[in-house]
């Protein structure tokens, strides 16, 4: 396997794992869960949070409130990018090593 293939491989393995648990935090931190941060499903009073590891957008409550952080959503997109680019290279020193 060629270090760029490798390397492509980790990254988008790297991406889908960011991806997940971007997800899953939707899901644990919402009071309806991710149907609820999706537009799909309609709790009385469930507060929407989305982000991993910063929550960068929460809307809903007793009290309505709409909060979304832009800063803290490009510190997202910086973290998973890291985070794949990382592990690529990780792949590809596995990859070195066999």
């Amino acid at each position: 396997m060629t270090s760029t293939r490798a390397f492509l491989k980790g990254f988008m393995i790297g991406l889908g794992i960011f991806i997940l648990a971007n997800l899953l935090a939707a899901q644990l931190f919402s009071d309806c869960g991710l149907p609820a941060v999706l537009g799909m499903s309609y709790c009385s009073d469930g507060i929407a949070r989305a982000g991993f590891p910063l929550i960068f957008f929460e809307q809903g409550g007793f009290a309505y409130r709409s909060i979304f952080n832009l800063p803290s959503l490009l510190l997202d997109i910086f973290i998973g990018l890291a985070f794949a680019v990382l592990y690529g290279y990780i792949t590809i020193q596995r990859a070195k090593n066999k």
